[in-house]
């Protein structure tokens, strides 16, 4: 069996910065892409567009994380430890 040959294609780097805004994790981008981890890291190296919108796309997802929090501070029925992993993420 031989293994799948990933093509990177630009709209690849639209779709993890609309993700990231939603607050979507590196793993969530990489599973709708239909990449591994390794391929992400590979792509990162050698498309600067590729790195750039994922950096982009995880400082989107913390804020999301972040904004979720501080509108939730007086919230009891708010999970902010779900909320604090999935910030870690």
């Amino acid at each position: 069996m031989t293994a799948k040959k990933y093509i990177f294609k630009p709209e690849m780097c639209e779709t993890m910065i609309n993700m990231g805004l939603q607050g979507a994790s590196q793993k969530m981008m990489w599973a709708e892409l239909g990449i591994s981890k390794k391929t992400a890291e590979e792509y990162k190296k050698k498309h600067e567009e590729f790195a750039d919108a994922l950096d982009l796309a995880l400082v989107h997802s913390q804020a999301f994380w972040e904004r979720e929090i501080l509108a939730n501070l007086d919230n009891k029925g708010f999970n902010s430890r779900l909320a604090e992993i999935a910030l870690r993420g």
